[in-house]
């Protein structure tokens, strides 16, 4: 089993026609979405323009409940009546009741869930933004090559993330992981602490987006080498 991760949305772009923003969405497989960008028309745009149809989305995860991750939602709840939004129980009761009054399906995920074939979310994850908890989920996907994850903001910690999933997995090794790594307001030591403890595990690929920041894209690049992948809108990975 493998799975193609085609970013929708993000910090930057890998050609001119497709829009851009502070914010983060990923197609999962075929119909799977993971966040939604900062607004639905830029999200939509983006999809006509790669060719998805917003019609097949089946289901979306929402790490979690910030303007960058959440945006386009009420726009594809709006042609998806009924479709499962995936989130945690600790997201804005706000958040929650937009989904419902807009006929989509909130379903809470407090502890690792499968969702899929391969498919798996860590459920809620305690985090802080600016001294506030933040509670946020990462998706896992099991594949041949083994254990990815992919992150909307990493708030709980990027370390932290990886070491929650290779202890529940019972693993060794992580293949990828992929994703906003909340790098941006680090200092240059506290970077180069968060990569060398990621440099420690036994991690094969690295793909930093969003709220990692140019600066710390670009030291993953130089540390990492051939296992750095940098991803933009519009890019596809296999996995």
């Amino acid at each position: 089993m493998s799975f193609r991760i085609q970013i929708l949305f993000n910090n930057t772009a890998g050609r001119t026609d497709l829009a851009t923003g502070i914010g983060f969405s990923a197609l999962v497989g075929n119909d799977l979405l993971f966040d939604t960008g900062n607004n639905g028309g830029s999200l939509f745009a983006n999809m006509e323009i790669l060719g998805i149809d917003p019609m097949k989305i089946s289901a979306v995860v929402i790490s979690h409940d910030h303007w960058d991750h959440t945006g386009g939602l009420d726009d594809l709840l709006a042609v998806k009546p009924g479709i499962t939004v995936y989130g945690c129980p600790g997201f804005g009761e706000e958040l929650k009741r937009k989904i419902t009054l807009n006929d989509g399906v909130f379903t809470s995920c407090s502890e690792y869930r499968q969702i899929g074939p391969g498919i798996f979310l860590t459920g809620e994850l305690p985090g802080y933004y600016k001294g506030t908890y933040l509670a946020e989920q990462a998706m896992i996907l099991e594949t041949e090559s083994g254990i990815s994850i992919i992150t909307g903001c990493a708030h709980p910690g990027i370390v932290n993330i990886v070491d929650r999933v290779i202890e529940h997995f019972s693993i060794k090794k992580l293949h990828a992981i992929i994703g906003g790594f909340h790098l941006n307001s680090h200092t240059e030591e506290e970077l180069e602490r968060v990569l060398d403890d990621l440099g420690n595990r036994d991690i094969n690929l690295f793909a930093p987006m969003h709220c990692t920041g140019e600066k710390a894209i670009q030291t993953f690049s130089n540390r990492f080498s051939d296992k750095a992948c940098i991803l933009k809108s519009g890019d596809s990975l296999e996995i």
